[in-house]
Formats: structure tokens, sequence, C-alpha cells
């Protein structure tokens, strides 16, 4: 699922790595050809990061444009078609958010409501509401960590399973007072979505999602996993990844789609089909915690900017099941482009593509980017060292010595392995400007603008009283 943001990887230490956008509604757009597309799709496969994966562009309401590129098997020679399906990972959160919001909006569940109602043994179940599980701020430790528990990974897994688990973990903060990626809040808004309207998950995106938006090659869990594209792990030749039951992935990775299923879903919600405008408004809008501060996370999606143009955003990878997906929607351009793939290494380059297909349509956009003025106040001792830790990340060489014992913890060799895969792909940056510090207790945050191919990220460095390192981020910069 991504669980990605993925299911165990960079999440583990609140990282988050993608492409970014903006609002530029005013722009007029031109109509790229097929070509163009047909272009940027050959490109992405010359990369010999994934065997294969499907694309689709929606403009104006419409499908513009949908093909595969690749091999959805190697060993069979299958090619990837539109019609391919893909295990979509933590693509898959967009779906469970808009599942608790429509309830809300029928009266059945609030988001001020209290974990403890569904899952009263859950950690910190009687001060977690369903609105911090959406937001990500809720403090519950994040799943599937192999390296803690014996996870069921074959064949049918029950929800009760994962929870028997997932209410030993102790939280990870207290609730409202950290933003930290987690796959147990969407896995604990499925059996919420379940427990509220009296039917399987599976049952409801299907009944509520599937069947209205005409999705009718997407389904969820182990009992739709038959017959999706093969998934691999790194470059060509590739390797095939071992299988792993999307069960175990539940709300937050378990869904099964194929890239047109897609563009009907983000049509559906550009068109407001399922929710009204608040609750529309709640999905794509940064969430906050609880002293009043935003979060780079809405609900099931990230809140971005992207060459002047506001996008929203969110990648998924199901290890074990699927390849590096991702979803993006620019809302006010009517522009959305998804690609699904079954390479786990594929990270990064969905995001450059999505960067080429808005300059197809809206060509002026590099040129819109606002210039922007580095802060006052820069310690370029800390400056260097930041940069140095980013590299660190794209290489795998990490000094742990320069670590805090809780950081030190976080950083897993599995969690490394993530890192330098998906931070890699970023590329050596033409730009790193200090941004600004800021001071919480014994903690300073050192923040810089980093430009990349993808685009413009936001690196956020921590130190401790004693200049140890106590986290990293890179998130979309934000919005204007």
């Amino acid at each position: 699922m991504h669980t990605s943001l993925a299911a165990h990887r960079l999440a583990a230490i609140g990282m988050l790595v993608a492409a970014i956008s903006t609002t530029l509604g005013a722009c007029s757009a031109q109509q790229p050809t097929r070509a163009t597309f047909d272009s940027i799709g050959a490109q992405a496969l010359g990369t010999g990061l994934a065997p294969g994966f499907s694309m689709a562009i929606v403009h104006d309401g419409a499908v513009v444009y949908t093909r595969g590129f690749g091999l959805a098997d190697m060993q069979q020679q299958t090619a990837v078609t539109p019609q391919t399906r893909f295990a979509i990972g933590s693509v898959s959160k967009q779906l469970a958010a808009v599942s608790v919001l429509w309830l809300a909006e029928h009266g059945k569940l609030s988001l001020g409501n209290r974990l403890s109602r569904y899952l009263p043994r859950m950690p910190s179940a009687r001060r977690i509401t369903v609105r911090e599980l959406l937001n990500q701020t809720s403090g519950l430790h994040n799943f599937p960590r192999t390296t803690e528990h014996d996870w069921p990974t074959q064949g049918t897994i029950a929800p009760s399973a994962l929870f028997a688990i997932l209410q030993t973990d102790t939280p990870d903060f207290a609730p409202g007072t950290r933003w930290e990626y987690s796959n147990t809040n969407y896995a604990t808004l499925a059996f919420i979505v379940s427990k509220v309207s009296g039917m399987p998950y599976t049952g409801f995106l299907q009944r509520h999602i599937f069947e209205p938006l005409h999705m009718s090659a997407s389904g969820a869990g182990f009992a739709a996993q038959s017959g999706t594209a093969t998934p691999y792990s790194g470059a060509a030749p590739f390797t095939k990844q071992h299988a792993v039951s999307l069960d175990l992935f539940y709300g937050a990775g378990g869904i099964v789609s194929t890239a047109p299923d897609l563009a009907r879903w983000d049509v559906a919600l550009m068109h407001r089909t399922l929710l009204d405008a608040r609750s529309m408004h709640d999905l794509w809008t940064a969430g906050q915690l609880a002293n009043g501060t935003r979060v780079n996370y809405a609900m099931g999606f990230v809140p971005a900017t992207l060459e002047g143009h506001r996008e929203v955003w969110h990648n998924g990878l199901a290890p074990g099941a699927g390849g590096y997906c991702f979803n993006a929607i620019f809302p006010d351009d009517g522009l959305a482009v998804i690609v699904l793939s079954n390479g786990a290494n594929f990270t990064g380059v969905p995001e450059r593509m999505t960067r080429q297909v808005l300059e197809a349509f809206f060509p002026s956009a590099r040129a819109a980017q606002r210039a922007f003025t580095p802060a006052a106040g820069e310690d370029t001792v800390i400056t260097t060292r930041a940069r140095e830790w980013l590299h660190r990340l794209q290489t795998g060489d990490v000094d742990r010595s320069q670590l805090t014992p809780q950081a030190n913890t976080a950083f897993t060799p599995a969690v490394l392995a993530q890192a330098k895969q998906q931070f890699s792909a970023l590329g050596a940056p033409t730009a790193f400007q200090y941004a600004g510090k800021t001071v919480n207790g014994a903690y300073s945050q050192y923040r810089y603008r980093v430009t990349v191919a993808s685009g413009a990220q936001q690196w956020l460095f921590t130190l401790d009283a004693h200049g140890k390192i106590a986290g990293l981020r890179l998130v979309p910069w934000p919005s204007s």
C-alpha cells in the first residue's frame, strides 16, 4: 500500500517524497497531441525502473488518454494495457477517507467522534478522534513492520487478526500533538466504515463507490488480488517480489484498480459526485494539530502546488503485491494524471510524468513559479550538514553517531533501503535555500527549499539540544 507512503517505509520516520503543486486557474490550457503523451510514457519506460505501467489523463471531465507501456508479467510476456489491474497501495487511502466523509454526510458518524466508540481497546482510543485518524495526527504506531510482529501475510486475513496485534502497540505520541504517517490510521478507518455501515469494508466500497462510478475492474483485498500485474523490485532485469496478501493492508492499501477506473474516480471527486462541497474541502485541505499548526496532509491526499497550480496527490506501494503508483489531481484545472506500475523502484518517475503532462497543457507553467527569497539568519554550518544528510539518504551512507537514540531506532535497515530508493530518484538538487528555523523546547527545526527535477520540496532538518539529529523529513513545498 505504500504502505506510501508505503506500508513500512519512509513513513516510519515521517518522510514523504513526491511531486508538488499551487493555484493558477487563470492560465489557459492548450490541447496536447496523443503523440506528446506517448513520448512521456516512452521516456518513463526507458528509465528501466519498472517492467510496465498504465497511464491515464483526465481533462475537463473527460478521459483524454489511456495507454499501457511495457509488461505486466515478464515470464509470460504479457503486455500492460489500460485494462491491466494493479495493486494501488496507499492510493487506497483516498477511498477510505471518502467513505468516512460519506458516512458523516449521511449522519452515521461525526469526525469528532472518539475511537473508543468503535475500537475501545486501541491505544489512546478515548482521546483520538476520527478527524485525527484522517489527518494522520492520532499517534497510532505504523504497521506492518515485520521486525516487530509476526504479521499474517498469506490468503484471507480477517481484520480482527490485524487489530488483535495493533491494539498491543504503544502510541508514538499524544493525539493531536504531531503528524506522522501511519497505515494504522487508515486500517482503523476502514474498520469504522465497516462497523458503522453494518457491512464488510469491501462490500461498502462495492456498493457506494465502485458500482455507482462504474469502476468495474476495481476491488479490494485478497479476493480481488488474482490477475493483477506481477510485482517486481530492483531495476532491469528485475526481481519478482515475494507474494503478500492485500488483506494485510486493509483500508491503508488493499485496493486493486486500473488507470481508467481511477480516472473515473478523479472525475467524480472533481465533479462532487460522491461528496458535497464542505466534505470535499475537508478531503483536500491540510489538517492541523491541536495547537492550530497546519500539517502537510489532508485526508488521503497531500495538498501541494506544482508550477503555480494547486495539486492534491497520493502515492502508493504495496510491498509484495504491487509496484509504485501515483494519482495527482489539479482541481482548478480539471486535470488529473494516474500512473500505476508493477515496479517497486519506479519512485519519482510518475512525479516527473505528471510535471510533463502539466507543462504540455500549460506551457507557461514553469515560468509562473514564484521566486523564492531565502530567510535571514542562516547558519551555513548547519545548512552544509542538512544538505549532507539529504545526500546520505540518497546514497544510504548514514552516520549513526549523529542521530538521537530514537532516530537510530527508526532508521532500520529496511527503512534505509526504502529511503535510498525514494531519495535517489529525486536526483541532485539544483538549489538548496534556507527557509527559516523553529524552536520547540530542546529541539530546533531548520527548513530548506530544495529544488529537484520533480519540483520544489521542503527539507526539514531537526536537531536536539546536543546537536544530534532528531528528525528528517521531505515534504511538498507548501502552497502560498
